[in-house]
């Protein structure tokens, strides 16, 4: 065994010989970006080590690394194997999560919590009496069908004399949660929580009052495993052990806000009756421990669609042992309960018209509903949203281009006023629309290369402009002006993933409305989801032709709907009832069989508004 030294938090984990950096990571539970599960063909889990501890026969991930990184000891930590004792240092990003942990817009709705407490003053048994504990508690709720629950009956007797008798039953419907000594009916919370790909929020909120208490966010653990769902499946896909890790990683992550959570609003984790989950549905798998193999290949079958109610002991989430969690239902293989989410939040059955709604994040969902139809799909997208697979690309943090100008010059501002690190996907879009309109690149998106359209472009904008071994470049950020000390730049690759990204979700909306039979001119509102979706600007989105041609008027952002979707559950069982019938009445298009889909795709790739 060796020794790993995770700076700068002096995390210590002892590791096989022969394990690589990002397995110790791993095992220590410390972030690392990967975004292609450690396959060495991203390069963004980049760490440092002592030069003289490089081994110089090793592939240390030269192809990502400049000189002057490799001089100093920078390699990728996927490709680095440790036989001694290491100390490693990580880069440091400052997560802007709370960019979505803001984005509260929860709809009115009616309280009608499933969880139910009900303060109970019950006669003391007498030798008149001998009523058995769990008769004389069952006689005094207001439904006779409670079954019998062992793990309840095991500490009833104690709960019940150290009360005296005056004791709080917690219920949902027919089943007993929890029996507290005392009056502890002020004190009902539940938790709303939204698994994303990239991103994993939990909301705490007061059942009674219907309102957020608390929230946080942390990055996915599993993100280590890679950016997108089919890394992950591919992971669990090996076996039983690697499964597990998946699903603890996700718990663990989960159970670490839990805690910060009850600590903020002086909520004890058993006070905690019910969790209501939505994610995509390889998230919803892991994060049950249930084999999601089959959703990557066609024809993409889940294990399961309907809701899922599990107490929370059998998962070790970090609430009432007894408590429920309830995982929305999902309504295919890539069509989740994020989205059921969403269109809960939105109201979907109530808006006149037809409305287009897009989560765009790691993977993207389209809903599009009108006439008592709900039309859905997924596209590939892939993460380039998420600034994966973008050679400067970075999530959402502090140091991420999220705005771009061009007129004579660059400008760009990045997350949390700093120097730049890198671009996140909504900077992306902005940038790549800015060129397109500044000439930049052709609507083809290739960057500009005769002389005749160099010479249109101000002096400044052709500097920016470079050809190297690898192809052409543009310049976002002179290396004097960032943090990392290099050049920030946009490669043609990167445009090219974009273009696949954008053209993707647009080819799903074409393919809903024509399923759906309406033209542009029908569409009654466009609501974006998500934290991206917030963030981006619609003026860009529809420059680069990621959205329909639309007045500005049309298009909303609405937060991060899914999220808001769990929360309305939780807070009432009508809502509850609404997701299910959505989830049924939805009607699932896969785009990988629709013979139109290539040519819409196709079309959809050029930069010009369509």
């Amino acid at each position: 065994m060796v020794q790993v030294t995770f700076l700068p938090g002096h995390t210590k984990v002892e590791v096989s010989k022969g394990s690589t950096i990002m397995q110790a990571a791993i095992a220590a539970g410390v972030p690392l970006e990967s975004a292609c599960g450690g396959r060495g063909t991203c390069g963004k889990c980049k760490v440092q080590i002592d030069p003289e501890k490089v081994d110089p026969t090793q592939d240390v991930g030269k192809k990502f690394l400049s000189d002057a990184e490799r001089e100093v000891g920078w390699v990728l930590a996927c490709r680095v194997a440790v036989d001694k004792d290491l100390t490693v240092k990580l880069s440091e990003y400052k997560d802007a999560h709370q960019r979505k942990t803001q984005l509260n817009q929860l709809t009115d709705v009616e309280l009608a919590p499933g969880i139910q407490k009900h303060f109970l003053q019950l006669t003391r048994p007498t030798v008149e009496d001998q009523t058995p504990d769990w008769d004389r508690l069952v006689a005094a709720l207001p439904s006779q069908k409670i079954s019998f629950n062992r793990s309840i009956a095991a500490q009833l007797p104690q709960v019940l004399h150290q009360a005296n008798f005056q004791v709080t039953a917690v219920l949902d419907g027919d089943k007993i949660l929890s029996v507290e000594p005392g009056d502890t009916t002020l004190r009902n919370y539940g938790l709303a929580i939204d698994i994303g790909t990239t991103t994993t929020v939990v909301y705490l909120m007061d059942l009674l009052q219907g309102k957020v208490l608390a929230s946080g966010a942390v990055t996915n653990p599993q993100r280590a495993y890679g950016a997108d769902v089919i890394s992950r499946i591919t992971h669990a896909a090996q076996g039983p052990e690697q499964l597990q890790e998946l699903q603890e990683l996700v718990i663990g992550g989960l159970n670490e806000i839990i805690v910060e959570l009850c600590a903020k609003s002086d909520v004890s984790k058993e006070e905690i009756y019910q969790a209501v989950v939505v994610g995509n549905t390889t998230m919803s798998h892991l994060f049950l421990g249930i084999d999601p193999t089959y959703l990557a290949p066609a024809p993409f079958i889940p294990v399961f669609r309907q809701e899922i109610e599990v107490e929370a002991r059998e998962l070790g989430l970090g609430i009432l042992r007894t408590g429920h969690v309830v995982l929305l239902p999902n309504v295919a293989g890539y069509v989740g309960a994020d989205t059921v989410g969403v269109m809960v939040a939105v109201k979907v059955d109530q808006l006149p018209g037809y409305t287009l709604a897009i989560d765009i994040g790691t993977n993207g969902e389209i809903i599009l509903a009108g006439e008592k139809r709900i039309l859905t799909c997924s596209t590939a997208a892939g993460p380039a949203f998420e600034g994966a697979e973008i050679k400067y690309g970075m999530r959402a943090a502090d140091g991420a281009i999220e705005r771009v100008t061009i007129q004579d010059d660059v400008e760009c501002v990045a997350i949390g006023g700093t120097k730049p690190i890198g671009i996140c996907g909504s900077g992306l879009i902005d940038a790549i629309a800015q060129m397109a309109e500044s000439g930049v690149i052709y609507a083809s998106g290739r960057i500009v290369n005769s002389q005749v359209d160099l010479d249109k472009l101000p002096p400044s904008l052709q500097q920016r402009i470079r050809r190297t071994t690898e192809g052409s470049e543009f310049v976002l950020v002179w290396a004097k002006e960032t943090e990392i000390g290099e050049d920030i730049v946009l490669t043609q690759k990167d445009i090219r993933e974009m273009q696949l990204a954008k053209g993707a979700i647009r080819a799903g909306v074409s393919i809903l409305m024509k399923e759906m039979g309406i033209g542009l001119e029908q569409l009654d509102r466009v609501l974006l989801a998500g934290a991206f979706g917030n963030y981006i600007s619609k003026d860009s989105a529809l420059g680069i032709g990621l959205l329909p041609d639309l007045p500005l008027e049309k298009i909303t952002a609405i937060g991060n709907a899914a999220g808001d979707g769990a929360k309305m559950v939780l807070l009432s069982q009508v809502e509850r009832i609404k997701a299910t019938e959505f989830a049924n009445l939805a009607e699932h298009l896969e785009l990988s069989t629709r013979m139109d889909f290539q040519e819409e795709f196709i079309d959809a790739l050029s930069f010009e508004h369509q």
